[in-house]
């Protein structure tokens, strides 16, 4: 529309400007009348002109529309294809921007094809080989017990790093010889030894130095249910461990929902580490079984991926970890008395000098065990506390919902009073409208009465007319009155 008006406009311009240089070269052409060939073409030139101006000026709007149009369209052309452009790298930043908040809502994330998916419980289960390969632990334990922390002369006990209080040693060669230097077949040497604990280790291959633990205990005073219980309950292991920050169940597999006796779960960890270093955290599927038949209690840990715990800026995550426990009681599970293997191996990451490593192994685990092994013997005043403060809250709430249950009952009564004075109070208005119009009505019947007896007093009538219209009259205020108190 503005092009066909700007042409129009510029049309009669050129209209106007050929047609006065259609007239200027007139004018100019007079001066040369006289001479040759001007004199003859100049009425011919002039008239050519204003013939053809109109045509080229037409011409000319005509390219002019159509350069315009073809400038519109390229303009066009390049906005859809930015356009186009800009949405593919809008698409991409929202599907990226929607996948990192799916992940990191592990309770409420949405699962779609796209970037998420479902954790594959029947590919990355723990097996039944695996749990069946741990059965044999307590007496693969005793016998590396006796090849290498056990004299083969007099078969007492070697001294590892210190003589524990109870224990006889051996000492066929020397107060000196302890048994450090001893090796199995597998590589594992003995390492530490504290009360009630023996604790050896072997360097993993292909882990730069790094060495994988065994520990046996036997906790006389401890049940094996309170030992799993310590283990499996996150919520009072982040009581009785200082160095667990935040510790959950993020995902149970279906199959073992329902079951008592075996579970498997996905389990998020992060552990504190000292101020110069970031926290670690580990994902990692933990499968535990009660095998009655066997009086044994097992259980695995390794590390695994879930798209409901994505890592965390500044904290390391562990992708190298791995563990395995084997408990058996003495005699029953709820009896006190059991012995355990714990064989574990993780990477945390850091580039420490082994003597470092060393020191913090030999600080560190065993406090972790002694702690463990008293958080075991509390576990059922934790019970039992727990236990209260559920009977207190049931009750707590119980008496909340009885006080909300008695606050309504007494509303609704006094909103049925209401009603019930409300309809009194508007039966007794309307008594006392009717008393009201009853006694006016009386009013009236008095007067006639009045008048009419003041008639029969002026016309002298006889006595027992007059009594009748007395006893009347009282009757009449009798049952007015009656109805007023009532």
């Amino acid at each position: 529309m503005y092009v066909v008006q700007f042409s129009g406009l510029l049309s009669k311009q050129f209209s106007t400007t050929y047609a006065r240089n259609g007239n200027r070269l007139a004018s100019s052409f007079r001066q040369y009348e006289n001479y040759g060939r001007f004199c003859e073409y100049r009425k011919r030139v002039a008239l050519w002109l204003k013939e053809q101006g109109g045509q080229i000026v037409e011409a000319c709007a005509r390219q002019f529309e159509f350069i315009a149009a073809q400038r519109v369209r390229r303009s066009l052309q390049i906005f859809h294809l930015y356009t186009r452009i800009w949405d593919d790298i809008a698409l991409k930043e929202f599907m990226k921007t929607w996948r990192n908040r799916a992940l990191k809502n592990s309770k409420h994330f949405l699962m779609s094809s796209i970037g998420v998916t479902m954790y594959n419980w029947d590919r990355e289960r723990i097996s039944e080989d695996e749990l069946n390969s741990c059965k044999q632990e307590i007496e693969g334990i005793h016998k590396l017990k006796d090849s290498t922390v056990i004299c083969a002369k007099c078969h007492l006990r070697i001294v590892i790093d210190a003589q524990q209080p109870g224990v006889k040693y051996c000492t066929c060669y020397g107060d000196k010889f302890n048994a450090t230097s001893n090796e199995d077949p597998d590589g594992w040497r003995p390492y530490i030894e504290r009360q009630d604990m023996l604790i050896w280790r072997k360097e993993e291959p292909n882990s730069g130095g790094l060495f994988a633990y065994k520990v046996y205990g036997t906790f006389s005073d401890v049940t094996a249910e309170d030992f799993l219980q310590t283990q499996i309950d996150v919520d009072y292991r982040k009581k009785w461990d200082p160095t667990a920050r935040e510790l959950q169940i993020i995902d149970t597999d279906p199959k073992s929902q329902k079951s008592v006796d075996d579970s498997t779960d996905i389990i998020y960890w992060e552990t504190i580490w000292p101020r110069l270093f970031a926290n670690r955290d580990y994902v990692y599927q933990r499968r535990w079984v009660v095998d009655k038949e066997k009086r044994l209690i097992i259980i695995i840990n390794r590390v695994t991926e879930h798209p409901g715990a994505p890592t965390k800026p500044g904290i390391y995550r562990v992708n190298t970890y791995w563990s395995y426990m084997v408990i058996r009681p003495y005699t029953e599970f709820h009896q006190p008395g059991i012995e355990f293997g714990l064989t574990y191996f993780d990477d945390p990451g850091v580039n420490i000098p082994s003597a470092v490593t060393a020191w913090v192994a030999m600080a560190g685990l065993p406090d972790f065990l002694i702690r463990m092994r008293q958080a075991s013997k509390n576990y059922k005043n934790y019970k039992l506390m727990r236990e209260s403060e559920n009977v207190s809250n049931t009750k707590r709430n119980i008496s909340t919902r009885d006080e909300d249950i008695s606050q309504r009952n007494i509303e609704k009564d006094k909103t049925e009073r209401g009603k019930e004075n409300e309809t009194v109070n508007e039966r007794n208005a309307k008594e006392r409208d009717d008393l009201v119009e009853e006694s006016e009505m009386f009013g009236f019947m008095e007067t006639q009465e009045d008048s009419d007896e003041s008639e029969e007093d002026d016309d002298d009538t006889n006595g027992t007319t007059t009594d009748s219209t007395d006893e009347g009259r009282g009757l009449l205020r009798y049952i007015f009155l009656t109805k007023l108190f009532v």
